[in-house]
C-alpha cells in the first residue's frame, strides 16, 4: 500500500514529500543524510519535519537491496502517539525524480509441530 510520494534531489540526496495513513498525515516531511558518528547500526537518513516550534525528527532509514538487487530505504518511523513503529520502504521511481512509500502488514511466520 502506498503511503508517502516523494521528489528526490540527487544533489542533496534529499527526499521530500508527505505521508498519509487513516492515522496519520503528515506533509512537508525531508528524508535527508544523516550525520555519520561511527555508531553501529547507525541510520543513512533522518526523518524529519516542519512544526510551529521548529524541526522534529520522527524516524530514520537505511539503505538496503533486495533479493533482486534493487536499492531501496528501508524506513521505521516513530511517534509517542503510535501505539508501535511503522516500517516501510522507499522506492526510488524509474525515472530516478521520485519515490514511493510502500508499507506493508508483517506477517507472523507461524511455527509447524
Amino acid at each position: 500500500m502506498i503511503i508517502g510520494n516523494f521528489t528526490y534531489d540527487k544533489k542533496a540526496d534529499t527526499y521530500a514529500g508527505d505521508i498519509t495513513t487513516l492515522t496519520f498525515q503528515r506533509g512537508e516531511v525531508q528524508i535527508r543524510p544523516a550525520e555519520k558518528t561511527g555508531a553501529a547500526k547507525e541510520p543513512d537518513y533522518r526523518i524529519v519535519t516542519q512544526t510551529p516550534n521548529g524541526t522534529v525528527e520522527f524516524g530514520a532509514a537505511w539503505d538496503r537491496k533486495s533479493e533482486a538487487g534493487k536499492s531501496f530505504l528501508s524506513v521505521q518511523i516513530d511517534d509517542p502517539a503510535l501505539g508501535e513503529p511503522l516500517n516501510a520502504a522507499l522506492f526510488v521511481t524509474e525515472n530516478g525524480k521520485g519515490a514511493t512509500l510502500i508499507w506493508s502488514r508483517y506477517k507472523k511466520k507461524t511455527v509447524s509441530d
